[in-house]
C-alpha cells in the first residue's frame, strides 16, 4: 500500500514536472515566433530575441525547482545547492567528465574537421552562454525526470522516454529562422536526443553531481554550434557522414555500457548491505 501512494505521488510529480517546463518553454518560444510571423521582430540575434529565448531553455530547470521547493519539507537553499553540486566529486568521476569533454573535441576534429585553435578560444567564451542557454535544462532533465522514471520503468526505458521528450521539448525551435535545429532534420535529432539522453545519464551516475552534466551539456551546445555556424562557413546548415554516424553509434554503445555496469555494481553493493544488516 505505501509502495503505491509513493509511486502515484512520483507520478503526480513527473506530471507537474511536465507541465511546468512544457508551459514555460513553450510560451515563452511562442513569443519569439509570433514576433517573427506578425511584428518583424524578435529574430535570431537580436538583443530583445535573447529574453524569450533563455527563459524558455530554462523551462527545465525552473520546472524541477518548483518541484523540489514543492515537495521537499526540508526545503532549504543550501539543500538545492547540494542537490545541483552533489557530493565530492571522486577522481574516477573526473575522469569520466574529462572522457567526454575530450570526446567532444575528437567528434568536431574527426567527425566534422574543425581544427582550427581559435574554436577552443570560441566555446570558452560562450561558455556561460551554453549554460545558461541549454546546460541548465539538465537540472530538470537529469537531476528530476530521469532518475523518477528509472525507479518505474528501469534504466534503458526510462532514458529512451527522456530522450524522445527531450526532443519533442525542442519542437517550437524549428518555427524559428536561424536556431540551431532548423538546420538538422527532427527524425536525426531525435535519434541525436536519444544518444546524448545516455551520454548524459552515464556521466550523472558516474559523477553524482548535476553541474558536471550541465558544463557537458554547455560543451556539447559549443562543440555542435561550431559545426552548424563555423564548420559551415556561416550557413546555417549540418553536413553529416558517415565519419558523424561512426562517432555518434560509439558514443551510445560506450555511454550503455556504461550505464548497465554502474546499475550492476549498484545492485550488488545494495544486495552486500542488506546481507550484512540480515546477519
Amino acid at each position: 500500500m505505501e509502495n503505491m501512494k509513493q509511486e502515484n505521488q512520483s507520478l503526480r510529480q513527473i506530471g507537474f514536472f511536465l507541465l511546468y517546463t512544457f508551459s514555460i518553454t513553450w510560451l515563452s518560444w511562442l513569443v519569439i515566433i509570433i514576433g517573427n510571423r506578425y511584428f518583424n521582430a524578435l529574430w535570431y540575434g537580436e538583443p530583445l530575441f535573447w529574453i524569450p529565448m533563455l527563459i524558455g531553455g530554462l523551462g527545465p530547470a525552473f520546472g524541477s525547482y518548483m518541484i523540489y521547493r514543492k515537495y521537499n519539507k526540508a526545503f532549504e537553499r543550501t539543500s538545492y545547492f547540494k542537490f545541483v553540486f552533489g557530493e565530492k566529486v571522486t577522481r574516477k568521476a573526473w575522469l569520466i567528465f574529462g572522457f567526454f569533454i575530450i570526446w567532444r573535441f575528437l567528434m568536431i576534429w574527426i567527425a566534422f574537421g574543425i581544427n582550427e585553435p581559435v574554436s577552443i578560444l570560441y566555446m570558452l567564451l560562450n561558455l556561460p552562454l551554453f549554460i545558461i542557454g541549454g546546460g541548465l535544462e539538465e537540472l530538470g532533465w537529469r537531476g528530476f525526470l530521469q532518475p523518477r522514471l528509472e525507479k518505474a520503468a528501469g534504466y534503458i526505458f526510462s532514458v529512451l522516454i527522456v530522450g524522445i521528450l527531450w526532443s519533442i521539448w525542442h519542437l517550437p525551435l524549428w518555427l524559428i529562422v536561424g536556431t540551431t535545429q532548423s538546420a538538422i532534420p527532427f527524425g536525426i535529432y531525435a535519434l541525436l536526443g536519444i544518444i546524448l539522453s545516455f551520454t548524459f545519464t552515464s556521466i550523472y551516475k558516474y559523477t553524482r553531481n548535476l553541474f558536471l552534466c550541465v558544463l557537458s551539456h554547455a560543451w556539447f551546445n559549443g562543440c555542435i554550434g561550431l559545426v552548424v555556424y563555423i564548420g559551415s562557413k556561416g550557413y546555417v546548415e549540418l553536413n553529416l557522414n558517415w565519419k558523424v554516424y561512426v562517432v555518434f553509434i560509439i558514443e551510445i554503445i560506450v555511454s550503455v555500457i556504461l550505464g548497465i555496469v554502474y546499475n550492476r555494481n549498484k545492485s550488488i553493493k545494495d544486495n552486500d548491505k542488506i546481507g550484512l544488516s540480515v546477519l
